[in-house]
């Protein structure tokens, strides 16, 4: 192995972009000639430490194979080219048509850090709900970011709080943008779903210019997207006014798939070399997403929840999403002297998350009214019968970081020197609850505390606020605010020609949290030239974001008997959580173990196996909703309940200890066939989530702490084995490529038998299923690409040629049940959608 000298150029670009632009990882070349000297920064702040050397697997994916396939958002990209990520789709749950939860190795998206050009980059303002695969989790929002933007990313598999920070427990991806001048590219695309619907057009594009004579530059990307919807929802039998129920209806009246949705980016990213060795850098990025998205259809009969004047069919409740994204980062680095080099910047991201409900209700309006009119006619109810549209509210998260780094290396008698990395961190972030408009959340015109008989039938009272997302209350609006600061030391050297080890330290404190002090230790020992062996072994923590400890609000949910209620969360300390024993929430700490191999099998053949183990203490999630009757044991909860004026209520906590841990395999194939490139990649990951322990307070019942619901999310939700194979093909002006994409079963309690039980004679087989369940499934995907001339190319393919979907729910299945038929496969925990096959043609351009 040749002895590494420090580079200090290449330090400072490290710090502040990521590798350079190569297809994939050290396991995933698409070309073996390009891996050969590529940089990794993630896993070793040594700016020439390629990824075959690094002591942690880390996969590096060009920006070409990012944009192989129908693909149009990033997290579905990574999705196909990194086994180890997950991104689960979900629906019916309450701003999952915009984001999705983002998972690395089955934990949560907050345990993932992700970093763009090297800085980290901020969290979305709202969170999944407890009900979907990352509930209770605000991570980052994946899809905010434009594919046309990236020259590659990074995935560091691997526990790296030590050296990155807290939320770094699964592994870090870092996004690194285009830094190209002097060319311009770009695409557009249309696609459609096998079905006919779905159509999507895509436009991208991206320049880069020169900035002076030194070699500075600034590349800018502009990416729009506009997609109409996905509906897999069949008719239903809930009836009308005119129609009996139990007769099919005309049209489909339910809603199952994407969402109408727009989005538009602009990023940047920039250098300019400033007095000498120094140099100026800056990057970020404006993006705007809309999505149309749907609650359960409201039957004419839901008293409680329709009047018949206003939708005698009832009516399908709508929530308009819109999500605003800004990113703004600042630095130098440079020179100290030739061994040492230093980078200091400043990182500001904000997110705000808006709900605007349509095509609602609020029921109580025209209940308050005909409780004082009861001889109004029908067009007097509809009259006074409030708003059918109006904003529920909002969420603000704004994150501002400052970061100091020296690097360098101290001469320690050896042929080896130690390279040295230290540092400062500064963070300040503010989250923000906004209210929505009164007749969202108001009960009656009046908006008093009071309740009013249904209009259409006096047994039952009407529902407060708007269908789908009752809008946020003044009460429940909350604004909360954090700092927190961290110093590091980062160590690393060649202890002989084959054997390198590394270390970390870092301390964070967080002024609503505590402090954690934290470690690393890394090490890898090469064989001989063909073979190398690595592991690590550190420590880590992650602290509740302020979305988790500053979160309140109503929402609708769907209890245990198939209806939906209002339902409270509560804030981190307030009266039901504190009498439940929760009156705070604490750091989450971990300890990762990673051992595994490189393996050069022959020039042409690479293989690489890493297991993992990732011990979780005092893991934060959102519970699920409690009932009066499962509080009963405390009066005191009970009358805390009460007040909220809600029937069922949930908090955060630190509520489980768990273990994860798995295996990553990747083999890799490249050669030349009769003038033709051919390379072909396996990738696969195998993961299981255990719980090891409840942690309830004395005399608190463990499914009171932890249900068995939310516990099925987080051990059963995501797939425990994932794999890609991929076959790609160059020829002269052709190119071709065949990907499979194994997705293992999901199976969760939410929307089985376990969570809504059903009496076994109102199901045809003459009982319900216990658990909803995705069962497992390949997907296979085909591209063919043609140069039409050095400036266009074109490229058509097929996602998904065989149609695969989840099997469609039996009659024995609760989700039929309680949607009338309507919903046609599983809503929860489904790795790879609904939509089935899709099409697409792509014109790419260069010049």
């Amino acid at each position: 192995m040749p002895t590494y000298r420090l580079n200090t150029l290449a330090v400072a670009v490290a710090f502040a972009f990521s590798a350079p632009s190569i297809v994939s990882a050290q396991e995933t070349p698409t070309k073996a000639v390009k891996n050969i000297e590529q940089i990794s920064v993630l896993g070793s702040r040594v700016s020439n430490r390629t990824s075959t050397e690094s002591s942690s697997p880390i996969d590096l994916i060009d920006a070409d194979d990012l944009n192989k396939g129908g693909f149009t958002e990033l997290g579905q990209s990574l999705q196909a080219t990194a086994p180890s990520f997950n991104f689960s789709r979900t629906q019916v749950s309450d701003g999952s048509d915009l984001f999705r939860p983002a998972t690395l190795r089955g934990l949560q998206p907050d345990q993932t850090l992700v970093l763009v050009n090297g800085k980290r980059r901020h969290n979305q303002s709202i969170f999944g709900l407890t009900s979907t695969v990352g509930g209770g989790s605000a991570g980052t929002d994946m899809n905010a970011i434009p594919l046309v933007a990236l020259k590659g990313v990074e995935v560091l598999r691997d526990g790296a709080a030590a050296q990155y920070g807290s939320d770094a427990i699964a592994g870090v991806i870092n996004l690194s943008l285009n830094n190209s001048t002097g060319i311009t590219t770009g695409y557009v695309q249309y696609s459609e779903t096998g079905e006919g619907d779905g159509e999507t057009i895509s436009a991208a594009l991206n320049r880069g210019f020169e900035l002076g004579n030194e070699g500075g530059f600034v590349n800018f990307s502009l990416e729009h997207r506009d997609a109409k919807a996905t509906n897999r929802a069949e008719r239903d039998i809930g009836g009308s006014v005119d129609v009996e129920p139990g007769t099919l209806s005309e049209n489909v009246r339910w809603s199952q798939g994407n969402s109408d949705s727009e989005f538009t980016s602009l990023f940047y990213n920039m250098a300019l070399p400033v007095a000498g060795d120094n140099e100026l850098y800056s990057f970020g990025g404006y993006s705007e997403r809309t999505a149309l998205g749907n609650g359960f259809y409201r039957n004419f009969d839901q008293a409680s929840k329709n009047v018949t004047q206003v939708y005698p069919d009832g009516f399908l409740p709508r929530i308009y999403n819109e999500a605003q994204d800004i990113s703004l980062a600042l630095g130098l680095r440079g020179e100290i002297n030739p061994d040492w080099t230093y980078d200091v910047s400043a990182v500001y991201g904000e997110n705000q998350y808006d709900f605007t409900s349509r095509n609602t209700l609020n029921a109580s309006y025209a209940a308050e009214y005909v409780d004082s009119n009861p001889n109004a006619s029908d067009a007097e109810i509809v009259a006074n019968a409030g708003p059918t549209a109006g904003y529920s509210g909002g969420f603000r998260f704004d994150q501002t970081t400052l970061n100091a780094d020296i690097s360098g290396i101290v001469d320690i008698g050896r042929s080896e020197p130690l390279y040295l990395s230290f540092g400062a961190e500064y963070r300040k972030e503010n989250y923000e609850i906004v209210p929505g408009e009164e007749a969202s959340y108001a009960c009656g015109l009046a908006n008093m505390d009071t309740s009013y008989p249904s209009v259409n039938d006096p047994d039952q009272f009407a529902e407060c606020g708007f269908q789908a997302y009752p809008g946020l209350r003044p009460e429940a609006s909350n604004a909360k605010d954090r700092d927190s600061y961290a110093v590091y030391v980062d160590a690393e050297t060649m202890l002989s020609d084959a054997w390198n080890v590394s270390g970390a330290l870092r301390y964070e404190d967080f002024s609503d949290a505590g402090d954690e002090l934290i470690g690393k230790l890394a090490t890898r020992y090469e064989v001989n030239d063909d073979f190398a062996v690595r592991g690590a072994v550190s420590t880590g923590f992650r602290a509740p974001s302020l979305q988790q400890s500053g979160y309140t609000a109503f929402t609708a949910n769907l209890g245990s008997d198939g209806t939906l209620s209002q339902s409270f969360t509560a804030t981190t300390g307030s009266a039901f959580p504190a009498a439940l024993g929760v009156t705070s929430l604490e750091l989450e700490t971990s300890t990762n173990y990673s051992a595994g191999f490189v393996y050069d099998v022959t020039t042409d053949l690479s293989l690489t196996v890493d297991f993992y183990r990732v011990e979780i203490k005092d893991r934060i999630t959102l519970g699920s909703l409690l009932s009066e009757e499962q509080v009963s044991f405390s009066q005191e909860a009970v009358d805390a309940l009460r007040a909220t004026g809600a029937v069922q209520a949930n908090y955060f906590s630190n509520s489980l200890d768990s273990t994860t841990q798995g295996v990553d395999v990747i083999a890799s194939y490249r050669t030349d066939i009769d003038g033709a490139n051919v390379g072909v990649t396996f990738a696969g990951n195998l993961n299981e989530t255990k719980v090891d322990d409840v942690n309830a307070a004395p005399g608190i019942p463990d499914e009171v702490a932890l249900d068995p619901i939310q516990s099925s999310f987080l051990t059963d939700g995501q797939p425990k084995e994932r794999a890609t194979l991929t076959f790609d093909y160059e020829r002269d002006v052709y190119n071709a490529m065949v990907r499979f994409n194994y997705f293992g079963e999901t199976d969760v309690k939410y929307f089985g038998n376990d969570h809504i039980p059903l009496p076994g004679f109102l199901s045809p087989t003459g009982s319900f299923k216990p658990t909803s369940t995705v069962e497992s499934a390949v997907l296979v995907d085909l591209n063919v690409g043609y140069e039409i001339n050095e400036m266009f190319s074109v490229s058509v393919g097929v996602d998904n040629i065989f149609d695969e979907t989840p099997d469609e729910l039996g009659d024995d299945e609760v989700l039929n049940f309680i949607s009338n038929g309507a919903f046609k496969y599983p809503l929860r925990a489904v790795p790879y959608g609904f939509d089935g096959r899709s099409y697409y043609a792509k014109l790419s351009f260069s010049f």
